[in-house]
């Protein structure tokens, strides 16, 4: 009896510790930039998977009353800042806001399969319009297309297209606005835009950014597993993963820099960040207010490429004293990135330099 209960407690210890090297290097990756540890950039995305397994051990552990449960609930405490980036569960009413921004990855206004696209432009040109936004960012947005001229039409003031479809529409006046090319290029991320408006509550600085995607494709994954067998492909697969990081964290860092050295407004980073929010570009964008922590709910997921995984790599960030007061995320099946819209106002005491 004795050996079978020291047996029951190794077995609630050892989920664990088997995951344990792997959870220190999602944490890690975290907290350190892929520069010069890539291979961390990929355990940091994987960071919902541990949390599950630690989850579902504590959970087992706990419902017999056994102390390595305490063992996984210092595991989920230790992790808690990539936790709360996942899942939301906010119950505060929406209010009305004096501003409505949005993004979308329109995917050059073509479906997965780039099937029907007469069809796909009109649904996803209507998808744009309904969002209602006062300022709108677009990334991948093509050249001469119906939805663009349809923008174009619809809002007074808008910056010219510029790399990889990005572009800035607005009700409100631009009074300027600029593209900043990327020192860490690559095809097709080259730089992003900015535009000073003179929005509601006085000028904002809105920036549009489309950083480097992963280059993971859960479609040629799948065709590498079956040629080449799993683990090469996964071996695959991380390599491109860290190697992309390094190229994103390069493009944070000028982000950043620009960021502290440009006098101006308040920001607001709108686009597609193509990073998950236990990534180290979450954690180095943390200053600004994300607005799904502010007002999400669920997992807020806005890629759909990943085999329905729950992946939230477009993001709208808020430099104080904006504040969200609404959001919601537009369930679309053309694009697949989901389009994002926000309701701001300002903190007037702030705003207005007045005493709290």
């Amino acid at each position: 009896m004795a050996k079978t209960k020291a047996w029951l407690r190794w077995l609630s210890v050892w989920p664990h510790l088997l995951a344990g090297p792997f959870t220190l290097g999602s944490l890690l990756g975290f907290y350190m930039a892929p520069n010069p540890f890539p291979w961390l950039a990929p355990l940091a995305l994987a960071w919902p998977i541990f949390f599950l397994w630690h989850l579902a051990w504590t959970i087992l552990a706990a419902s017999q009353f056994r102390p390595s449960a305490w063992l996984g609930l210092l595991v989920l405490a230790a992790t808690w800042p990539q936790i709360r980036g996942w899942v939301h569960v906010n119950t505060a009413p929406e209010l009305e806001g004096s501003l409505r921004v949005a993004t979308w990855n329109v995917h050059q206004w073509r479906n997965a399969t780039w099937t029907e696209p007469e069809l796909t432009e009109a649904r996803m040109q209507q998808a744009a319009l309904d969002l209602h936004a006062d300022i709108l960012a677009i990334q991948e947005n093509r050249l001469n297309s119906g939805p663009q001229r349809s923008l174009e039409a619809r809002y007074p003031h808008h910056t010219k297209h510029v790399d990889q479809g990005l572009q800035i529409y607005s009700k409100y006046p631009i009074l300027s606005w600029n593209f900043e090319e990327f020192k860490a290029g690559y095809p097709g991320h080259r730089g992003f835009v900015w535009a000073d408006i003179q929005g509601p509550h006085g000028m904002i600085r809105v920036v549009n950014v489309h950083l480097v995607t992963t280059t993971f494709v859960a479609r040629e994954a799948e065709a590498e597993s079956d040629s080449a067998g799993i683990s090469t492909s996964l071996f695959r697969s991380a390599w491109r993963l860290t190697r992309t990081a390094k190229i994103r964290a390069q493009q944070v860092d000028q982000l950043l820099a620009w960021a502290e050295s440009s006098e101006g407004p308040e920001l607001i980073w709108m686009g597609d960040f193509n990073d998950a929010p236990s990534s180290n570009t979450a954690y180095r964008m943390s200053a600004w207010t994300d607005v799904f922590t502010a007002r999400g709910r669920g997992f807020g997921s806005t890629f759909d490429g990943l085999w329905g995984f729950p992946l939230r790599i477009d993001w709208i960030l808020l430099e104080d004293p904006i504040r969200c007061v609404g959001m919601k995320r537009l369930i679309q099946t053309d694009s697949d990135h989901h389009p994002l819209w926000a309701d701001l106002t300002w903190e007037t005491a702030q705003f207005d330099g007045e005493p709290d």
